[in-house]
């Protein structure tokens, strides 16, 4: 009985050693420190302009940010369900994004605002999904 106790207690400790040790991901700090437009999705960056070579667009009636190149052959788009305006906030977001040529989408993410610069610029990551999104809204 003793034996079967340890054993339990064992198994107890060892599992939650493990819970413990899972490791939450955030932001890259390379795409936080980026001046670039990017969507991140799993690691991999899926689209990457610079600010001289692409088009960036902001509706505020839909709340939608959408970045690309200049044939809007190659983009991002995430329809937000507000406009943010602080650090930490978090948002709903439908994301859209072209990919060899066919267009990839997922909806019901939840974004963090991780930073918004005096340009704004702002970062946006989903620790869930693994995704991190770059885009812009005119300043006033």
């Amino acid at each position: 009985m003793m034996r079967k106790i340890l054993y339990s207690l064992a198994a107890c400790l060892a599992l939650a050693a493990l819970v413990s040790c899972e490791e939450t991901r955030g932001m890259d700090a390379e795409i936080l420190n980026s001046e670039d437009y990017m969507l991140e999705v799993n690691g991999r960056i899926v689209q990457g302009f610079t600010e001289s070579q692409c088009q960036m667009i902001f509706n505020a009636a839909r709340k939608e940010f959408c970045v690309g190149d200049d044939k809007m052959t190659e983009y991002y788009s995430l329809v937000c369900n507000k406009v943010p305006a602080a650090k930490g906030e978090t948002l709903n977001v439908n994301l859209s994004w072209t990919m060899s040529g066919s267009v990839q989408s997922r909806e019901g993410l939840r974004f963090t605002v991780e930073k918004i610069g005096d340009d704004g610029r702002i970062w946006l990551w989903d620790a869930k999904d693994g995704i991190a999104a770059i885009v812009c809204k005119p300043v006033n």
